[in-house]
C-alpha cells in the first residue's frame, strides 16, 4: 500500500495539472491562441533551457547513462515489429498513425515531469540525454512510416536532416554537451536566466496538454486508438525493463526507463500525422486516452518497481 501511495504522489499531481489545464480551456480562462503560443513558447524556449541546464549540470555517471540509452533505443526499435504486427487487422491508411502512436511518447514533457517528482533534479538530469535520443529516434522512424504508408509523400533526407538540425530540443542538448566537453563556465546570470526560463517548462507544458484534449474526439475513441494506448503503456516499458534488467541497470535507473518509455503518446505525433497526410483523427484519439490511462498504468508500474526492485 505505501508504494502505491509513493506511486499516486508521483503521477497525481501531473494528472491534476493537464485535467486543470482542460477546466481552463473549458472555462475560458485561457483560449486557442494562447494555447500555440505557449506550446510554440514550451518547444522552442522554455523546454530546450531545461534540458541544457540539466545536462551542463549533471553529475552523472557516464556508466550508468550508457546503460540506459541503450535500454531506451534498443526497446524502442523492438517494439516497431510488434506495433507492426499489431497493426496488420487495422486498415492500410490507419497503420502509420497506429504504429506511431503505439511506440512515439511525451518523454519531454510528461515523462520528464514524473521523473522530477519520483527522484528530483537528479534524475531529469541523469535522464536528459536519453530525451534527446529518443526524440531523435522518434522523428526519424515517424517520418519513415508515413512515407511508407502515403505513397504522395516524397522522402527525403535532405529534409530529415534539416527538420532534425532544427529542432530547439536536439539543439538545447548538443549546446550543453558542447559546454560541458569544453568546460564552459557560464556567468551566473546567464546560468540563472536559463534556469528561470527552465523552472517554468513542465507546468506550462502540462496545462497545454490538457488545454488541447478534446473530450467528444476522447469518447470516439475506437479499439484501435485503445489497443496503440495500451501497447505503448504497458508494452513498451515491459520491453525496455527487460532489456534494463540485462544490462545490470541500478533501481533508480530503471524507475527512470519505465517512466520515460511509459509516457504517453506525445502531441507532435498529431502534428505529424496531419502533416504528413496520416490518420490525423485516430491519433488524436490515441494523444488523449493514452494521456488519461498513463496515470494508472505509470502508477502500477512505478509500486511494482518499488515491491520487487
Amino acid at each position: 500500500m505505501e508504494n502505491l501511495v509513493f506511486a499516486l504522489s508521483v503521477t497525481g499531481p501531473i494528472f491534476l495539472m493537464i485535467i486543470g489545464g482542460y477546466l481552463l480551456k473549458y472555462k475560458g480562462i485561457v483560449r486557442d491562441s494562447f494555447i500555440d503560443d505557449a506550446s510554440r513558447l514550451v518547444f522552442h524556449v522554455t523546454l530546450p533551457a531545461l534540458l541544457f541546464i540539466n545536462i551542463y549540470s549533471s553529475d552523472a555517471s557516464p556508466s550508468e547513462e550508457i546503460p540506459l540509452l541503450t535500454a531506451g533505443v534498443l526497446g524502442t526499435f523492438a517494439m516497431l515489429p510488434l506495433a507492426w504486427l499489431l497493426a496488420r487487422p487495422v486498415a492500410p491508411m490507419d497503420r502509420s498513425a497506429f504504429i506511431q502512436g503505439a511506440f512515439r511518447g511525451n518523454v519531454a514533457i510528461v515523462g520528464l515531469a514524473w521523473i522530477e517528482k519520483a527522484y528530483g533534479e537528479a534524475g531529469v538530469s541523469n535522464s536528459a540525454a536519453l530525451v534527446a535520443a529518443l526524440t531523435i529516434q522518434f522523428n526519424v522512424i515517424a517520418v519513415a512510416l508515413f512515407v511508407l504508408y502515403n505513397k504522395d509523400t516524397k522522402f527525403s533526407w535532405r529534409l530529415l536532416v534539416g527538420e532534425l538540425v532544427k529542432n530547439p530540443l536536439i539543439l538545447g542538448v548538443i549546446a550543453a554537451i558542447v559546454c560541458r566537453m569544453l568546460a564552459v563556465r557560464l556567468p551566473e546570470v546567464i546560468h540563472d536566466t536559463i534556469q528561470y526560463l527552465a523552472s517554468v517548462s513542465l507546468p506550462l507544458g502540462l496545462i497545454c496538454i490538457g488545454a488541447s484534449m478534446k473530450m467528444r474526439t476522447l469518447m470516439r475513441s475506437s479499439p484501435t486508438a485503445l489497443a496503440a494506448s495500451l501497447f505503448k503503456l504497458v508494452a513498451a516499458p515491459v520491453i525496455c525493463l527487460l532489456i534494463g534488467l540485462s544490462l545490470g541497470m541500478s533501481p533508480e535507473y530503471l524507475g527512470y526507463l519505465i517512466l520515460m518509455t511509459g509516457a504517453p503518446c506525445a502531441i507532435s505525433a498529431f502534428v505529424m500525422a496531419h502533416a504528413m497526410g496520416g490518420n490525423s483523427q485516430l491519433t488524436a484519439n490515441i494523444v488523449g486516452l493514452s494521456t488519461l490511462l498513463s496515470v494508472v498504468t505509470a502508477s502500477i508500474g512505478l509500486a511494482l518497481l518499488k515491491v520487487y526492485f
